[in-house]
């Protein structure tokens, strides 16, 4: 049994929307929780309504028109083979149960790609006046930062937090501990780090100051 596309995506934001984001299945051991993909399967398949809203459908029509790009960076770059996956989904007619939850991921997908676009312009605005902030080698307190961008890397399960000082340069920092983290995106904070590296970013041509062993003025740490 297959179900248009544009269908499966509504489908999809209304889980995405009525989890509050989207959730694993993983996430879901010893809750009473939901994943995304058995919300999904059970509206296609056993017949659980997601009373499915006339949004939905016009974050459908987003999300493929977005992510149809990816055929663009076929172009200029290899795409992974989750990138291909996508790209294979939103230029198909219909699609069946074994495209769940490729289909359960995408409204995340498009915000976190919508997320990192806003982000690249900010970070253009700032590399055009950053400068090296303290001194190499040495352990500076960057007052009054702001959270510019935090970003989660599978990779190292970590996570790059960018911050911006006085309103016009940045500095780097990486954070280990995923689950304890206390100032949002947007807030400032008195913050103390070692001055690791002061280059220019081979992927965005900016000057940007590294730091490591980092601590926040009042315990503050930040959330994702």
């Amino acid at each position: 049994m297959e179900f248009p596309i544009r269908l499966i995506l509504a489908a999809s934001n209304a889980a995405h929307r009525l989890n509050g984001g989207f959730i694993k299945k993983y996430d879901t051991i010893g809750s009473d929780k939901e994943c995304n993909s058995g919300l999904l399967y059970k509206h296609f398949f056993q017949g659980v309504d997601l009373a499915i809203e006339d949004q939905d459908y016009v974050m459908a029509d987003e999300i493929v028109d977005y992510l149809k790009g990816l055929g663009i960076k076929a172009m200029e770059r290899e795409l992974t083979e989750f990138e291909m996956n996508v790209l294979k989904f939103v230029t198909s007619d219909v699609a069946g149960k074994d495209k769940i939850g490729i289909a359960a991921s995408l409204p995340k997908v498009f915000l976190n790609k919508m997320e990192s676009d806003g982000w690249e312009d900010r970070e253009r605005e700032l590399g055009k006046t950053s400068q090296y902030v303290g001194e190499l080698h040495t352990r500076h307190t960057f007052k009054n930062a702001k959270v510019e961008y935090v970003r989660y890397i599978p990779r190292t399960m970590s996570n790059l937090i960018t911050c911006s000082i006085d309103n016009k340069h940045i500095i780097k920092f990486f954070l280990n501990d995923t689950k304890e983290i206390a100032v949002k995106e947007g807030e400032n904070a008195d913050i103390t780090g070692y001055i690791k590296s002061q280059s220019v970013s081979k992927w965005t041509g900016f000057k940007e100051t590294m730091i490591n062993r980092v601590k926040f003025s009042e315990q503050k740490k930040l959330k994702a």
